[in-house]
């Protein structure tokens, strides 16, 4: 197929009749390209095929290449799988894909080749649409029809509304190019126009369609429960008169109509993707006999073919997950890593193809076969006081520092080369995995299809076999390892001279947790020589590596002080840590993760390590350059948080990260340069709020009578003011983070040149991952990057060629290096869902084991039937739906927006049930006013005390019970209609506060 770009007008879009109707009903004419179908034009499916032909691979490359074409990862909305989104390249906003014609065939996380829709069909958000419009335009019904109003539809209906929000310029050039799919420009807008109006994208959403999959990245595996089809599931069970034992399975197989499906239908349970047909001879026999036993049955299937002409595509089942609960904890991680493309589940992911093995031991023989060569050209640092420090369960550890004041004849040399103030010497050793995993070789091309190492809670599974990750690439103490180094020598003053990157041979002297190297932060005065908490070879000490420590720590606090004050952001939300059973595996405890300085420690000097490597790979390979970029965030979503969080009192300035940075400290009361982190003493608040409240808890009730009402309310308002000092922080975090892009992987040369390839986050124009290549592939990317930018300027040949025996062999293309960055990025992001997944797995455990718990929450949305809630104590935000709450009635009061801004708070009024409500006497007119709105029984009326009626509004504290679901065994489960895991439903309900006046005995 062409790539070039076709007339949207060429054919004309067909309408179902009840769409003709409605428009003719409200006079709006029938134009052929609204996106009814969601394609439009010469792209549309001819009246045989379901979908459009993909390009050819030639045609999607040049498309993208020559503009015509956007390409981007795809992503679908989980709660309405219609709705698809790509990244625009301007970074500004996405480009909506509406329907499954227009996402045609492709799959999450795909990497898709995009065509751009004429302006006509963009679509309009609907908070700039007034009521009159919606009216004109259809009913709700016909809104849900069309999906979205399109721009034509918007000018034609409200014909001024446009220059109202954008500007009359740019207004006029939008209405007088409806069917050109490029930007519209800012070039004849007055200054005034631009800082008085909204930005365009801010208003008009780009949408386009699918043409083709440049690279399937999703693994086409999921998880579903298999049905017989809709019109064959409800068939007659007759059983011969007299036979009243006749087994009902055998009536099942033998009727007539149920054994003429030819297609079970396996439905995923990830609600993205679609439904997939089985034949019928790949079910399995006890299905074909009783397809309702199998209701509750998890299956893996895969998607193996979908063509055009068909709606849904077609698939196999791969295997059948266990029932068995004995093994819920591999089960439900199996489910896990089938997400994350691992589709044979726990073992596999383990195991690597005999092939890769091989290829890892020969690999290993061929590096110590030349270890005479490598002491030629490799810096020896074995005799420094190198040390690593990881977490205390890390057993693949691929970083080490050295730190050592300079001699006087090295400062003297440095101050006639022209740098001034040199004191010290500080080395990042990282494990030197390209030496050992060669370009294209087998264990290459597995590392390059994982991509990344995938950490869940009770294990990791690795990018690498266990042969390089934890042994030979692993920085062991006590054994000399190959590194790949950058050495900097710095002032006092934590600033960095000169940089040197080469290959070297160290010696790990001591492996350090992050909770040793705290002790000695904390305690630097302590003698250690006579308390040896870690093992150090000699012949160094204990007190050597204190010092060590200390003088690292001392310039990792200036560095980040300086990087903070230069504009840098950090949004820490908790994070989850569990202690479990060794016997069983389950958990005993959850606490939130704290950061200390022995993190942040080790977090600056790989920082430093990466921002220098990717400024040496820009400046040597400006077309090449493997780098990572931290896109800003979007404008349009965080304008929307600012106005909710200003109508909260609290004033983001969103200029910049660094503006952000310093709102969020003065809203903390913390100093900029040390940055804002939540509280240690955030879960002795939460239990210490919990132990002295009063709730409406059946078992709690009987408390009430021993307790002293006025010291707990007193005592409860001190706790609730410092939660909610810590809550609304959390909220806040939790809502910018939203806003924000991921970083992502790209290669330099095929940037756009509209966009910038710096790190919004950590305020740097250039920035890449070196210091993980045992868990990341990328970083073994840049490794065989580097090794080729030292061979450029190597004087030595033989030394050259010794660099570029680990670069590629023939260097990447632009193309190729961009298309291993979208696998990357993909594999991030499945990885790190993965990882939350566990977290949320091991959570439910641990309600399940220990029982139901009370919790302090903080409210982070509210919706109209439910809102949202943080669990302060562990991070996990999770739904309270209204239905599960004894309450009498309730009133949603929608947020006020102006001019697309939210000016008033939206908030839920909850009316809580009871017999004993007798003085109706709410004090305060906000709750005076929702009650009227409240449906409230003839006969029943409010306490004084205002405990049975609640306002639910972002930001407010409020205690929650935190259970399990009844359904926690496969009986329950069928019984209550849940199909798709074994785990129980985690369940979270909001507690009614109550007080001695009003409580039931």
């Amino acid at each position: 197929m062409s790539s070039k770009v076709v007339n949207p007008k060429t054919k004309r879009s067909r309408y179902p009749r009840t769409v003709v109707q409605k428009l003719k009903s409200v006079g709006q004419a029938i134009e052929p390209n609204l996106p009814v179908n969601g394609v439009s034009g010469a792209d549309k499916p001819s009246s045989n095929n379901a979908y459009c032909p993909h390009w050819s691979h030639d045609d999607l490359i040049s498309g993208v290449r020559n503009g015509t074409l956007l390409s981007g990862n795809l992503r679908i909305n989980p709660k309405n799988f219609e709705d698809g989104y790509v990244k625009h390249p301007a970074g500004d906003a996405d480009v909506y894909i509406s329907t499954l014609a227009s996402r045609n065939r492709a799959l999450p996380n795909d990497i898709v080749a995009v065509m751009l829709e004429p302006k006509r069909n963009w679509r309009v958000f609907d908070s700039f649409i007034d009521e009159a419009t919606m009216r004109e335009i259809g009913d709700s019904n016909q809104k849900k029809k069309l999906r979205y109003v399109t721009l034509e539809q918007f000018l034609k209906i409200q014909p001024m509304g446009l220059e109202h929000l954008i500007g009359s310029c740019l207004a006029e050039e939008i209405a007088q190019d409806l069917d050109s799919p490029s930007d519209p420009t800012d070039s004849s807008s007055s200054e005034q126009d631009v800082q008085s109006h909204k930005a365009w994208w801010a208003i008009i959403q780009r949408t386009g369609h699918v043409v083709g999959i440049l690279q399937s990245l999703h693994s086409r595996a999921f998880i579903g429960n298999l049905q017989i089809p809709s019109n064959f599931q409800t068939p007659k069970k007759v059983s011969p008169k007299g036979d009243q034992n006749n087994n009902q399975s055998e009536a099942i197989r033998t009727d007539p109509v149920l054994s003429n499906w030819k297609n079970a239908v396996l439905i995923p349970t990830d609600t993205r993707l679609p439904r997939v047909f089985i034949p019928r001879e790949a079910c399995p026999e006890g299905f074909l006999k009783n397809p309702e036993t199998y209701k509750n049955v998890r299956f893996i299937g895969r998607i193996t073919e979908w063509f055009d002409s068909n709606m849904f595509p077609k698939g196999e089942l791969l295997r059948e997950l266990s029932c068995d609960s004995s093994t819920l904890i591999q089960d439900e991680t199996d489910r896990i890593l089938v997400g994350a493309g691992f589709i044979w589940g726990v073992e596999a992911a383990f195991q690597f193809p005999d092939i890769v093995t091989e290829s890892v031991r020969k690999s290993v023989d061929d590096v110590n076969a030349i270890r005479e060569k490598d002491f030629i050209f490799r810096k020896d640092f074995r005799k420094y006081c190198v040390f690593t420090i990881d977490p205390s369960t890390a057993r693949d550890l691929d970083d080490a520092l050295h730190i050592r004041q300079l001699e006087p004849s090295e400062i003297e040399k440095l101050e006639c080369s022209g740098y001034r103030n040199a004191f010290y010497e500080v080395g990042v050793h990282i494990a030197d995995v390209s030496y050992f995993v060669k370009p294209d070789s087998p264990v290459d091309k597995e590392a390059a299809s994982r991509a990344t190492s995938i950490y869940l809670v009770q294990l990791c599974v690795p990018m690498l076999p266990r042969l390089l990750c934890e042994e030979q690439c692993s920085l062991n103490p006590g054994e000399d390892k190959l590194a790949f180094s950058v050495v900097f020598t710095v002032t006092e003053d934590a600033k960095i001279l000169t940089t040197w990157f080469g290959r070297t041979f160290i010696r790990s002297c001591c492996k350090l947790s992050y909770e040793d190297a705290q002790e000695f932060i904390d305690h630097p005065d302590r003698d250690w020589s006579s308390n040896e908490f870690v093992k150090v070879d000699q012949p160094y000490t204990v007190m050597d590596i204190c010092k060590n420590v200390l003088k690292l720590n001392d310039l990792a606090t200036k560095m980040r002080k300086s990087r903070f004050h230069s504009g840098a952001l950090r949004l820490d939300q908790v994070k989850s840590t569990f202690s479990l059973n060794n016997e069983n595996g389950l958990p005993l405890g959850i606490a939130p993760y704290i950061s200390k300085q022995s993190n942040w420690l080790i977090e600056e000097w790989m920082l430093a390590a990466n921002k220098s490597v990717a400024e040496r790979l820009a400046k040597y390979l400006p077309d090449s350059a493997f780098l990572r970029r931290h896109p800003p965030p979007s404008v349009k979503q965080l304008t929307e948080v600012s106005s909710s969080l200003n109508v909260a009192g609290i004033n983001i300035n969103i200029d910049s990260a660094g503006s952000i940075q310093d709102s969020i400290c003065r809203e903390a009361g913390c100093n900029v340069e040390v940055g804002y982190h939540y509280s240690d003493a955030l879960v002795k608040l939460c239990d210490d709020f919990m132990s002295n409240v009063l709730i409406h808890d059946g078992d709690l009730i009987e408390e009430m009578q021993k307790v002293d009402l006025n010291s707990v309310v007193q005592k409860e308002k001190l706790l609730l003011k410092t939660l909610e000092h810590e809550a609304r922080l959390l909220v806040t975090v939790a809502l910018l983070t939203k806003t924000m892009n991921l970083a992502v992987y790209f290669c330099l040369g095929l940037l756009p040149s509209e966009l910038s390839p710096s790190h919004y986050a950590l305020n740097m124009q250039l920035y890449t991952h070196f210091t993980s290549p045992i868990r990341r592939y990328a970083d073994v990317i840049v490794h065989r990057q580097l090794s080729a930018t030292l061979a450029k300027e190597e004087s030595d040949p033989e030394k050259a060629d010794w660099y570029l025996s680990t670069a590629f062999p023939k260097e990447m293309t632009p193309v190729e290096l961009q298309q291993q960055a979208e696998v990357c990025n993909s594999k991030k992001l499945s990885a790190r869902l993965a990882g939350e997944e566990s977290a949320e797995l091991f959570f439910v455990l641990f309600v399940k084991e220990t029982g139901p718990f009370n919790e302090v929450c903080a409210v982070t949305s509210v919706l109209d039937r439910s809102f949202d809630v943080l669990i302060l104590s562990c991070g996990l935000t999770k739904r309270v739906y209204l239905q599960n709450l004894n309450l009498k009635s309730y009133e949603f009061v929608p947020p006020k927006t102006g001019m697309g801004k939210v000016v008033e708070s939206g908030k839920l009024c909850l009316l809580w049930n009871s017999d004993l409500l007798e003085n109706f006497n709410i004090k305060g007119s906000d709750s005076a006013d929702c009650i009227q709105n409240i449906t409230v029984g003839s006969k029943t009326t409010l306490s004084s005390c205002g405990c049975f009626y609640m306002e639910i509004k972002v930001f407010d504290v409020v205690r929650c019970r935190v259970s399990v679901d009844s359904c926690s065994s496969i009986d329950d489960a069928s019984q209550c209609g849940r199909q798709n895991t074994l785990l129980p439903k985690l369940l979270v309900t909001l507690l009614r506060s109550t007080c001695k006046e009003c409580h039931v005995v």
